[in-house]
């Protein structure tokens, strides 16, 4: 259906009450729809998004293979990837913290009489461990939910700290096939319900 028509165009705008962004270990039930519950207890939020939301990286490289008289015979994929870019902003959040740095490399201290709750970081440079991403969308009625079951942290890019910005980390998360052979899982539900 090519016809221009509103019912078929949303927003990617995050859903407030789980935080758009969440995360589970690997093995944690897959969510099999847009708007299936999650269980709070094995999926935690990672906060604040910045403005510039979920941005899709991924992308299909081909090889172009060419005949004696230069006309393309073929296309052969040499790469197919899927990876998304997001800035979280939530740095003093331990669930963002353990994300980032690793479980290991994150001791929290709870709250005293003297200070707040306290962190200690130790960048150690370790390889972070594979978990599922869910990122959920709403826009009007329409839902959309994007589900990695098996994806690991890739590339992290700390902000400058200056005083006229939020401090976040600028984050790439790169997806792997799961045991089902997919690396990614899009569920949407376009609001309109039958009469």
């Amino acid at each position: 259906m090519a016809v221009p028509n509103s019912n078929f165009i949303g927003a990617g705008t995050p859903v407030s009450v789980t935080g758009g962004v969440l995360v589970a270990n690997i093995g944690t039930t897959l969510p099999a729809s847009a708007s299936e519950a999650l269980d709070i207890t094995k999926f935690k939020p990672l906060g604040y998004v910045s403005e510039d939301g979920i941005e899709s990286k991924g992308e299909r490289k081909i090889e172009q293979i060419k005949d004696w008289n230069a006309d393309i015979i073929a296309n052969l994929q040499t790469e197919h990837s899927v990876r998304f870019g997001l800035t979280l902003y939530a740095v003093w959040d331990e669930d963002v913290l353990n994300e980032v740095f690793g479980k290991t490399n994150v001791t929290v201290t709870p709250a005293s009489a003297t200070s707040g709750k306290l962190y200690t970081v130790k960048e150690t440079g370790s390889v972070l461990e594979r978990r599922m991403f869910v990122f959920d969308m709403l826009s009007e009625k329409k839902k959309m939910r994007i589900v990695l079951p098996n994806a690991s942290i890739s590339q992290v890019q700390e902000r400058k700290f200056v005083s006229k910005e939020l401090a976040g980390f600028s984050i790439t998360i790169e997806a792997f096939k799961d045991g089902s052979n997919n690396k990614a899982y899009r569920y949407l539900d376009d609001g309109i319900k039958a009469a």
